[in-house]
């Protein structure tokens, strides 16, 4: 019996150490369990936190976005009562509680007219100027406390009130119901606090009482300590999340903050503990039945393996077979290959890896029920839907493939590279795939084609912008070789040749434009070009565009017409370069795609309606040439782009033309539209407005016409209504008529009731009688008022016979204000302004007696440098390079040259060493003499260079004789 008992008391000491484990085992449990639903629920009310404070953001940034779009819509309505209507507009599609135009020192006005002051915070007017997005709290007597959003832009007036941002508001019951979110049965409450742990928002769901300051309240309602509380205020202060349990009142709460990303706010979350814990004794309760069962389960595995000795060697294969499906599942996880393997008898799938809906879009569970659903990866009509290649595969073979696939969820097309091996398992034929995802690998393949592509496409548009760009060059180029060799042969007629000279510089300037534009290629492309406004007057634009291509109108026998509409003010501020650009790339275009015979227009028309200081104008080119495709009309504006086609490709052209144009006229504020038809012609529409100078807004009215009658004649309806119109700002009363019969009945009828006209405007080519005829009949009744012929031609070859005829004065189409006054002025033998006969600009200063040196290899360039310098008054002296020029200053005294023109490549020193040569000289008075750079270098970095090596200035070659001068008296008044 003793070894009996033995053996009892020590099996009943073993079931107590047995039983005392398991309790030990329960308790760590237990607090295992706790634990878990502590993290869980602190991070599931933190997940709750996070939602609402994405619905806090969102409100926030939605609203700045609507204020962005309303601001811009509102500052193109003048109208006040249609701005208050859109207000209203908005206001019922969005919700918001009122509509704010806000000053800096916190007034408002709302878009009713009402006015107050906002509560808000005391530093608004310096965010305001900070020029950044707010959002802040703010109170208005008698109303709930409220949300505001601000957005500071251009200031401006409201029903007189001046405002520096406009906002909306929105009560806090109203943002309290966009962030509830229901959430632990609706016992978890959120606030959004500054961080202080005033109250910004409050969505209360336990707190009945209003709660100022949530940190005040949990000071004075739970036994958290003034560290704890001074905790929570630093984390809520540097934006730091958390979590931790806290008791209000005896009751206990889990609490959760995190920074809302506004200003510096934090939400908070808080949930009653018992609400969590409700949960958890459920599961205690049903863990004390598991242990119950474990205990019992682990009694009789006990007995079990007494008996069976052999299942731990079963359960070491279960578990390595578990280890190695784990280990395969979480690599296929993480690689994008999919794994598969099929029955070869009954097509269905033994196996596939759970990476298959993320790499294909189909779930393993779908592949598994039917295999045939990947045929639902290859786009539709794709052959390869029907290709079977597992066809006749033996154990042991390899066969690859590629297939491009559509993701089932996404849609996005992805590329794999498949792999099928034959395998024998038991007696049965199995396929293995592995499906690779290749998608990355393509799209870097794409990537680099096309970049390849794109490369090769820009050389090609490149080598031929640069073998057709002569085209652009030559326009202008013509009219100063045409130009010249007439001045050649008119040498007696000084007043033709002063006409031609001046129409050489014209064209030379737009010449040298032209090559700064083609030069500077990399500001194109990038868009940096920048306008420079200076005085302009239309009227001169238009002419000057006349003169440049009058030798390409004449030489392919086309009809130029140009005409003014409207215009009461021709003296502007703009970029007149490039404006000139701008339209000589069109005019150019329109006389290139015109066949001869054809006619080319240019009307220009001052459109009513002002825009601050501004006047809008409307330019429209019109040719009936070959016209365009509408295809090449929509991508015209594209560089480099020409149209092929058999009658274009024999048109030289860079092709870069048009998108200059479309990016000059955008930065002028302007837009350009084309109307076009093959065969019939094509019509560019240029809308700008520019600013017009109102320091010359001169007199119009000639005092000596005042109340005299005046006879329009043209068979242009447009030209006959604006000249009559210039007519009777003149002062003058004002007839038109479309016939030259009829000019000259009215002429004898009016010489018959004793109303004689006083001034005759005839256009030279009338359709009935041309204005010659016209003149030499009005001239038989005996009238000897001024007649002025209107022509768009080149009256030269007519003005011996027009003059015999009768004719008093000539006068170019188009025509503005200032030709007519002009005209009218020396008809009546007087003249507003004296004519220049010099190309040279005047009202320079005096220059006698300055001393230059001139350092320059080119023998032309330095004999006109001599010319011009010794125009102005300068003795000049000159250097062949770098070297001469350098001694040259060494050997003077302080005092012989006043200033030095320094060529930058010279032959034995550049002048870039010369100047650093000179500046390190002993005389300090040597030393400091002014040197000015010409250069036919005309990049930036040539400029920095020029000035890095001592330089004062910099001119770029063909010297601007105005740029020049200017230089000049800085330089020596400095």
């Amino acid at each position: 019996m003793r070894p009996l008992g033995k053996r009892r008391v020590a099996a009943l000491a073993a079931v107590l150490v047995l039983l005392l484990g398991i309790a030990a085992a329960g308790v760590q449990y237990f607090d295992f369990v706790f634990q878990t639903v502590y993290e869980e629920s602190t991070a599931h009310l933190a997940e709750v936190l996070h939602q609402s404070n994405n619905m806090l953001n969102e409100v926030v940034e939605k609203n700045m976005t609507y204020l962005h779009m309303w601001e811009t819509t509102m500052r193109h309505i003048s109208d006040e009562d249609e701005i208050r209507q859109f207000i209203e507009s908005v206001q019922q599609e969005t919700g918001f509680s009122d509509f704010y135009f806000l000053s800096a020192d916190g007034n408002y006005m709302t878009a009713a007219g009402e006015t107050g002051y906002l509560g808000i915070q005391d530093d608004l007017e310096d965010r305001i100027t900070q020029g950044g997005d707010i959002v802040m709290s703010a109170v208005l007597p008698g109303k709930p406390e409220m949300l505001v959003f601000a957005c500071p832009e251009n200031q401006g007036t409201y029903r007189g009130f001046a405002y520096d941002a406009v906002a909306v508001s929105y009560y806090n019951d109203d943002i309290v119901k966009v962030l509830d979110i229901s959430a632990f049965d609706g016992t978890a409450s959120r606030y959004v606090l500054h961080p202080d742990g005033r109250i910004i928002i409050n969505c209360a769901a336990q707190m009945e009482e209003d709660v100022y300051n949530l940190l005040a309240a949990m000071q004075e309602r739970s036994p958290l300590t003034s560290e704890d509380i001074q905790t929570l205020s630093d984390d809520f202060s540097q934006g730091r999340s958390g979590s931790r349990l806290v008791t209000l009142d005896g009751t206990r709460y889990y609490m959760t903050y995190q920074s809302a990303h506004i200003l510096d706010w934090t939400i908070v979350g808080l949930v009653p503990a018992a609400v969590v814990n409700a949960g958890m004794n459920a599961l205690q309760s049903s863990t004390i039945v598991m242990v119950s069962m474990i205990v019992l389960g682990i009694s009789a595995l006990a007995l079990a393996l007494v008996h069976r000795k052999s299942s731990v060697k079963l359960r070491r294969k279960d578990m390595e077979i578990l280890y190695r499906d784990e280990l395969f599942m979480k690599l296929s996880m993480n690689v994008d290959d999919v794994f598969l393997m099929l029955d070869a008898q009954t097509n269905r799938a033994d196996y596939v890896s759970p990476n298959a809906e993320k790499l294909l879009g189909i779930t393993a569970e779908q592949i598994q029920e039917d295999v045939h659903v990947l045929g639902k990866l290859h786009p539709q009509e794709s052959a390869e839907q029907t290709m079977n290649y597992l066809t006749g595969l033996a154990v042991n073979e390899q066969r690859e493939w590629d297939f491009e696939y559509i993701h089932q969820k996404t849609s996005e097309h992805r590329w794999f590279h498949v792999i099928a091996m034959g395998s024998n398992v038991e007696g049965r034929t199995k396929y293995i795939l592995v499906m690779s995802d290749r998608t990355a690998d393509k799209k870097i393949n794409q990537a680099l084609s096309e970049a390849v592509r794109a490369a090769e496409t820009a050389n090609r548009a490149k080598s031929t912008f640069l073998s057709n760009m002569s085209h652009d060059i030559r326009t202008p180029m013509n009219a100063i070789i045409g130009f010249t060799t007439l001045a050649v042969s008119n040498m007696d007629d000084k007043e033709r040749v002063q006409d031609y000279l001046s129409k050489i510089l014209a064209s030379g300037n737009h010449l040298l434009s032209l090559i700064n534009d083609i030069l500077d290629m990399s500001r194109i492309e990038s868009g940096k070009i920048h306008l420079e406004e200076t005085e302009t007057n239309l009227s001169d634009v238009l002419h000057d565009l006349k003169t440049i291509v009058s030798g390409q109108i004449h030489a392919k026998q086309l009809e130029l017409y140009m005409d003014a509409m409207d215009v009461t003010d021709e003296d502007v501020y703009c970029d007149k370069t490039r404006l000139n650009q701008v339209l000589l790339n069109l005019l150019s275009n329109a006389i290139k795609f015109t066949p001869a015979g054809g006619t080319v227009s240019v009307r220009l028309r001052q459109l009513p309606g002002t825009r601050k200081d501004r006047e809008q104008y409307e330019i429209r080119v019109k040719d009936n040439g070959i016209g365009m495709s509408p295809e090449f009309a929509k991508k015209i504006f594209d560089p480099f782009e020409r149209e092929r086609s058999s009658t274009v490709s024999r048109i030289q052209g860079t092709g870069l033309g048009m998108a200059i144009t479309k990016n000059i006229v955008d930065m002028m504020g302007g837009t350009i539209e084309i109307r076009t038809e093959p065969g019939k012609g094509t019509e560019f529409i240029i809308r700008v407005a520019l600013r017009v100078q109102p320091e010359h807004h001169r007199a119009e009215r000639i005092a000596e016409l005042e109340g005299l009658k005046a006879l329009v004649v043209d068979d242009d309806f447009n030209t006959c209504d604006s000249v009559t119109k210039m007519l009777v700002r003149v002062g003058m009363r004002s007839e038109w008529t479309l016939s030259g019969k009829e000019a000259v009945l009215r002429a004898r009828q009016s010489m018959e009731l004793g109303d004689a006209f006083h001034a005759y405007i005839i256009d030279w080519r009338l359709p009935d009688m041309n204005g010659i005829e016209v003149t030499r009949q009005i001239r038989s009744l005996g009238d000897g008022t001024p007649i002025i012929i209107l022509t768009a031609y080149d009256w030269t070859d007519i003005e011996v016979e027009a003059k015999a005829a009768g004719v008093t004065a000539f006068c170019s189409k188009p025509m503005f204000m200032s030709d007519l006054r002009e005209t009218l002025l020396a008809a009546l033998g007087q003249s507003q302004t004296e004519t220049d006969d010099s190309v040279l600009p005047g009202g320079s200063p005096d220059f006698r007696g300055k001393h230059i040196l001139l350092a320059e290899d080119n023998e032309l360039n330095r004999e006109i440098a001599v010319e011009i310098l010794s125009k102005y008054g300068f003795v000049v002296d000159t250097a062949e390079n770098g070297v001469e020029a350098v001694e040259k200053i060494k050997e003077s005294k302080p005092g012989d040259y006043d200033l030095v023109l320094m060529d930058v490549q010279m032959p034995l020193m550049d002048g870039g060493e010369a100047t650093r040569q000179i500046r390190a000289l002993p005389d300090p008075a040597l030393v400091k003499i002014p040197i000015l750079a010409m250069t036919a270098n005309a990049f930036e970095e040539d400029r920095k260079s020029a000035l890095e090596c001592g330089m004062n200035g910099f001119l770029s070659k063909p010297i601007n004789i105005e740029e020049l001068i200017a230089a000049l008296s800085s330089l020596l008044a400095g």
